[in-house]
């Protein structure tokens, strides 16, 4: 099998693909001549192009996207421990099936697997590790770690507008502003926590929330008013380790980023209002109304041990270095909390 490789992004990657799918690799060119099918990086829009050229000389298209732990820089400095190869679609777009779905429904099947689940949920709570995990491993300050009036507190997430995971969640901006409304609402005695999106806070992409973002809701709603004058909202762009602000959470408000599946897995209770690749499986409360309907028929109600499985186990793929060669989830951690205590 000889894959075609649309991007320079995916073509750096081509021995771990070449591992991962058997297949040769081909640069891919103008007409996709002399290839049995065709790579891209998920449903982004970069990715468009190999598509249609996929769609056009009737060839698969293969979706390959950073896996759930990824390195500990973001950006193309540091290439990834992990990734995802989708053949049927990709886990960020709720309009069409996934794999991943088809893999929930396996390990639904298999409970004598869940045990091993569990262990990987308890290694990602004890060595605090995500997608990313160059941010600091310590608490929330002080002045944040306890409310000073004992308050619950509800963290809502940002994420960066435009984001291919946002539209594939059938969602908008219009979502972000409907989730922030919620939170406030629904929580009048609650400290309301917003979470920015660590590029926004660089400075490299833009997000939903801001000051001006919070301004002008206050000029159309009293209840987000009175919460800002009295510091009950607060914008949260410190950087910091996720899991230390999901353990210092009640609730949790996200639309479809990676960090709302983490809260499920801190037990929190989670409130997706996009059709995210977590939701529909019993494991949040689901805010998508309407939206929901459209994966309802591909999706149950599962204990989080079987999602937990799918995508650790058999979705994402995790590559040791020097050699270059597979390894399994539990070693990915291990690497990847050596790697981070060595940067700090």
């Amino acid at each position: 099998m000889r894959i075609g490789f649309a991007t320079s992004g995916l073509w750096r990657l081509r021995t771990e693909i070449e591992q991962l799918t058997g297949a040769t690799a081909r640069r891919l060119w103008p007409l996709a001549l002399g290839v049995d099918a065709i790579a891209g990086w998920g449903h982004k829009p970069t990715a468009d192009r190999a598509r249609r050229l996929a769609r056009l000389r009737g060839l698969p298209y293969l979706a390959f996207e950073d896996g759930l732990l990824r390195s500990v820089q973001p950006g193309d400095g540091e290439p990834p421990l992990s990734l995802v190869l989708d053949r049927s679609g990709i886990y960020y777009d709720a309009r069409q099936p996934s794999d991943l779905e088809d893999l929930v429904r396996d390990r639904l099947a298999r409970p004598e697997t869940w045990s091993q689940a569990r262990n990987v949920i308890s290694r990602l709570r004890e060595t605090r590790l995500s997608k990313y995990n160059d941010h600091p491993a310590g608490d929330l300050p002080d002045g944040q770690a306890r409310n000073p009036s004992d308050l619950p507190r509800v963290l809502v997430i940002d994420q960066t507008a435009g984001d291919a995971s946002i539209t594939g969640a059938l969602a908008t901006q219009e979502s972000f502003t409907r989730m922030f409304r919620a939170a406030v609402h629904e929580n009048p005695d609650a400290e309301i926590l917003l979470r920015i999106h660590p590029e926004a806070i660089t400075g490299r992409k833009k997000g939903h929330f801001d000051q001006q973002f919070l301004s002008d809701f206050a000029s159309l709603d009293q209840d987000v008013a009175r919460a800002l004058e009295t510091g009950r909202v607060k914008l949260d762009a410190a950087p910091r380790n996720p899991w230390s602000l999901l353990e210092r959470c009640n609730k949790v408000y996200c639309v479809s980023s990676q960090l709302g599946f983490e809260a499920i897995m801190a037990q929190r209770e989670v409130h997706s209002f996009g059709v995210s690749f977590y939701s529909g499986y019993g494991l949040t409360v689901d805010r998508t109304e309407g939206a929901s309907a459209l994966v309802a028929k591909r999706r149950q109600p599962v204990p989080l041990e079987a999602l937990v499985a799918a995508l650790y186990f058999d979705y994402c793929h995790y590559f040791g270095r020097s050699p270059l060669r597979p390894i399994t989830v539990f070693e990915a951690i291990d690497w990847l909390e050596r790697k981070v205590a060595e940067t700090r």
